[in-house]
C-alpha cells in the first residue's frame, strides 16, 4: 500500500510539473502580451490621428489659399469689403463653426491674445503654443498632443504673422473699415505691427483614450490566450497521461511485482519506438535474465 501510495504521489508530481509549466507559460505570455498590446495600440492611435490631421490641415490651408488667391483680389478690384472674403482667418472661423455642427470631434481655431473677435482669445494649450512661436521665430509648425476643453487632441499649429495688408483692419482703430468697427468694436484687435506673431492657427483631431482602448484589446487578447491555454492544458494532460504516465505506471507496477518475487509479470508496451519503449524493453530483458538465472540456480541445486 505504501509503495502504491508513493507511485500515485509520483504520478501526481509529474503531472503537476507539466501543469505548473503550462501555467507559468500562460502567466509569462499574458505579462509579455499586455505591454506589447499597449505599445501597438498607442502607435495605431497616433498614426490614425496623424493621417486625419494632415488631411484637415491641408483643407484649412486650401480654404485660406482660396480666399487669398481667388476671392480677395476680386473684391478688392470691385472695392467691396466683406471680411470673410478678405480674411482667411475669418473665413476659416466661419467654416469651422459649420464643420463643428457636423463633425464636433474636430477642432479648428484661429486665436490671438489680441483678437478682434473676443471668442478667438487664446487659452490653455493655445497660449503655450503662441508663446513658443514668439520665443522661436524659426518655428514654422508645431505638432503636439494636449487637452482642449477636456478632450485629448493631436494638434498642428502654425504662427499667424502680421503683414502689411493686415494693418488695414488691425492697425489704428480709426483707420479700420467701418464694417470691422461695427461688427467688433474698437477695444481689441488693433495695434498690430508688421512682422510680429499676433496669433496662431490650431487644427486638432481627437486622440482616442489609449488606456481604455488598450484595456479592451488586452481583455480580448487575454481571453483568446486563456482559451488557447485551456485547450492546450486539456490536450497536454491527456497526452501526458496516455503517452507517459500510463506506460510508466505499468513499468513501475511490474518492477514492484518483480521486487516482491513475482518474476512472471511481463512488461508490454505496444506500438512505441521511443525512450519509454527503450526503458520497457531494457526492464523486460533484465526480467528475462533474472528468470533465466533463477532457472539455472534451480537446476544446479
Amino acid at each position: 500500500m505504501a509503495a502504491q501510495s508513493t507511485q500515485q504521489s509520483n504520478r501526481r508530481s509529474l503531472a503537476k510539473r507539466f501543469n505548473l509549466s503550462l501555467i507559468l507559460m500562460y502567466v509569462v505570455t499574458v505579462l509579455v502580451t499586455t505591454p506589447v498590446v499597449y505599445i501597438i495600440t498607442k502607435q495605431q492611435v497616433y498614426n490614425r490621428a496623424e493621417q486625419e490631421l494632415v488631411l484637415l490641415v491641408d483643407v484649412v490651408k486650401s480654404i485660406q489659399d482660396f480666399i487669398a488667391n481667388d476671392l480677395r483680389p476680386h473684391f478688392m478690384k470691385e472695392k467691396i469689403f466683406y471680411s470673410p472674403s478678405f480674411s482667411g482667418i475669418v473665413a476659416t472661423s466661419r467654416i469651422a463653426k459649420y464643420l463643428k455642427q457636423k463633425q464636433p470631434q474636430y477642432y479648428i481655431s484661429n486665436v490671438s491674445d489680441n483678437p478682434l473677435n473676443p471668442n478667438n482669445i487664446v487659452q490653455g494649450l493655445e497660449q503655450d503654443l503662441l508663446s513658443r512661436f514668439r520665443d522661436d521665430r524659426n518655428l514654422a509648425i508645431v505638432t503636439t498632443s494636449g487637452e482642449i476643453d477636456g478632450q485629448s487632441y493631436l494638434v498642428s499649429s502654425a504662427p499667424k504673422i502680421s503683414k502689411k495688408g493686415c494693418l488695414r483692419c488691425h492697425g489704428k482703430p480709426e483707420s479700420a473699415p467701418e464694417d470691422v468697427k461695427v461688427t467688433y468694436g474698437t477695444e481689441s484687435g488693433f495695434g498690430y505691427q508688421s512682422g510680429e506673431v499676433v496669433g496662431i492657427s490650431v487644427v486638432g483631431v481627437p486622440l482616442e483614450d489609449v488606456q481604455s482602448l488598450t484595456l479592451k484589446r488586452s481583455l480580448i487578447v487575454i481571453g483568446a490566450i486563456t482559451l488557447l491555454f485551456a485547450v492546450l492544458f486539456i490536450v497536454v494532460n491527456k497526452l501526458v497521461k496516455r503517452l507517459i504516465l500510463v506506460p510508466i505506471t505499468e513499468i513501475t507496477t511490474v518492477a514492484t511485482a518483480v521486487s516482491h518475487g513475482d518474476i512472471s509479470r511481463e512488461v508490454r508496451v505496444k506500438d512505441r519506438k521511443d525512450e519509454i519503449a527503450d526503458l520497457a524493453n531494457a526492464f523486460e530483458l533484465m526480467r528475462r535474465s533474472l528468470v533465466a538465472a533463477m532457472k539455472r540456480m534451480k537446476r544446479k541445486s
